[in-house]
């Protein structure tokens, strides 16, 4: 069975690992640049533009890692979505921290580690549909929910309905790997400090009602990361139809986002008050998942996409919707 990890190399995993390791999240600045050394900054893109020619699963493995460690650089947007879009589109070379923003999102850039060079907008007037690299300083709201671009400094590279559409689904399926590796992180920590943290001379691992939270909080993170997975795998192979594609990422976006309530709930319910403070880090870690949560849809705006989906997929007369019933 064809897993992610076994489809990333394990050098490059090294890699990975090694130059986070010592990474201090105080220092992006640092690791962005450490990172466009390596050639991990754009990791997908052709040789030809500077990139290394890798493919989703490394960049997954990338995108995971930074999550894991509470890295909010937005490496991956810049590489597997803006760096995408724009060599599709044919636009001009040029290395920096990018962020996507669509027209009709009518929200200030998201840039959260401070480091965002440019925004590729993305857009459309009736039929047309382009993107344009635009320096993040020439993006700014004038009002709240407004969006003031310098028109004259765009030049709009044209790209087809297709694109524009699997740009969405791409950004979406980065956002579902950085919750679940974050998910995963919380679960982590949680069983730490249950099989650490004594009380009454016995670790609190050993209550029933905090094993209970922990295979809660187990379970709903490997059910995020599973589907988010089998979507990593679904968009890596060039012969799946973008419709499965955005139907895989839906599924995922939808475990994620149900995930994250009890895993927070339960965790720092395991933890408790310290995990609040600066002395412990699960709420950088719980923080994260919920900011990157509310990015792109609701959940319930995917659970509506789940559902569409598998309607589209065949005639509601064929969809076998009788409950289980057990003996």
């Amino acid at each position: 069975m064809t897993t992610l990890e076994s489809m990333v190399d394990r050098d490059l995993q090294s890699l990975i690992d090694s130059v986070l390791a010592n990474h201090d999240c105080r220092d992006d600045r640092k690791l962005w640049q450490t990172l466009g050394e390596l050639g991990l900054a754009d990791l997908t893109q052709s040789e030809d533009r500077g990139g290394s020619g890798a493919c989703w699963p490394e960049a997954a493995a990338l995108a995971r890692a930074l999550a894991r460690r509470g890295c909010r650089l937005e490496v991956s947007e810049s590489d597997l979505v803006a760096g995408w879009l724009l060599e599709r589109a044919g636009a001009p070379p040029r290395q920096a921290l990018r962020v996507v923003l669509f027209d009709d999102e009518h929200t200030t850039v998201p840039t959260a580690s401070g480091l965002v060079e440019r925004v590729a907008v993305v857009g459309h007037d009736g039929e047309e549909y382009h993107v344009s690299d635009v320096p993040v300083t020439d993006i700014g709201g004038d009002r709240e929910g407004d969006l003031h671009r310098d028109e004259d400094r765009r030049d709009r590279h044209l790209i087809t309905r297709e694109t524009f559409e699997l740009a969405r689904t791409r950004r979406s399926l980065v956002r579902a790997i950085q919750i679940s590796a974050t998910l995963e992180t919380i679960a982590e920590l949680a069983i730490e400090y249950a099989q650490t943290r004594e009380q009454f001379g016995r670790p609190i691992g050993k209550q029933q009602a905090v094993q209970r939270m922990i295979a809660i909080i187990a379970g709903e993170s490997a059910l995020a990361r599973a589907a988010t997975d089998a979507a990593v795998l679904a968009v890596s192979d060039d012969a799946t139809p973008a419709t499965q594609v955005a139907a895989m990422v839906a599924v995922a976006r939808s475990c994620c986002g149900h995930a994250v309530d009890p895993v927070i709930r339960n965790a720092h319910q395991v933890i408790g008050a310290i995990g609040t403070t600066r002395e412990h880090p699960l709420h950088v870690f719980t923080s994260a998942a919920l900011a990157l949560r509310d990015r792109d849809r609701s959940t319930r705006e995917w659970d509506a996409a789940v559902l569409d989906l598998t309607i589209q997929a065949q005639p509601l007369s064929d969809l076998d919707l009788t409950p289980v019933r057990t003996k």
